[in-house]
């Protein structure tokens, strides 16, 4: 009798386990770029206005996901910076492969090169920075779960707004890309915009441009411990809202 019951604890802890292992959403967050091209449509991404390349800013908010301290419970983070060198055709097909709940791409933003230039000519005081500055979050409604895709870009584009950050307009008034909301800098990423990993991975799928570094004032801005933290805090907060966390 004594064994019987010992056997039937032992098996009801290992369906609670597994239970508790198939409620834990897990969230794939990527740095965007490349160091090394792997293919042809892959690159480093922009440079900063002090010359630092982009890759190194991603990089810089996605490894706090990977310390336990910023991470929340019930979320299984899949953290890829890139020293893994995965290139967007095989990022997909990973998060193809792994279908995780949520797809995550960290970005920081540039500006057309003549419109860059003409700032940088102007001096760093110019009212010409003002045009290219601001975060923005962008998701297809070409990606299988737009819907999805969409409220996570909301809902973290609020957080973004409460800690003092402003939306970019650049690539609406400048680029004539699809602005959803302009007072949420909310862009839907189709024809002729479309961006490879929103149309072809079969999860919820965002992209966030943290800032412009382009800009010499944003990019120091960007380059705070105290900034980044913000930005991951408010990918937090929102994970813990989207996937109903108590």
């Amino acid at each position: 009798m004594v064994l019987l019951i010992f056997v039937c604890f032992i098996a009801f802890s290992e369906i609670c386990k597994a239970d508790n292992t198939k409620m834990k959403r897990t969230v794939l967050i990527v740095s965007g770029h490349v160091r090394k091209p792997v293919s042809s449509i892959d690159h480093m991404g922009a440079q900063s206005y002090a010359g630092i390349f982009e890759h190194e800013f991603n990089d810089a908010i996605v490894r706090y996901f990977e310390n336990k301290s910023h991470q929340v419970t019930g979320i299984r983070y899949d953290v890829v910076q890139t020293s893994r060198n995965i290139g967007l055709r095989e990022r997909v097909e990973y998060a193809n492969r792994i279908t995780p709940d949520l797809y995550l791409e960290i970005h920081h933003d540039a500006a057309q090169t003549e419109d860059i230039e003409m700032a940088i000519q102007a001096g760093e005081n110019s009212p010409l920075w003002e045009d290219m500055s601001g975060f923005s979050v962008h998701y297809s409604e070409n990606n299988p779960f737009p819907e999805r895709s969409k409220t996570f870009a909301q809902l973290f584009a609020e957080e973004m707004l409460k800690n003092g950050f402003k939306p970019n307009l650049y690539h609406a008034d400048v680029e004539k890309m699809m602005c959803i909301d302009r007072l949420k800098g909310i862009y839907n990423r189709i024809d002729p915009w479309g961006l490879y990993v929103l149309y072809n991975i079969k999860s919820p799928a965002v992209v966030i441009e943290c800032g412009t570094i382009v800009n010499p004032h944003e990019e120091k801005l960007l380059s705070l411990e105290d900034t980044r933290l913000k930005i991951v805090h408010a990918i937090n907060r929102v994970l813990v809202k989207l996937f109903d966390i108590k």
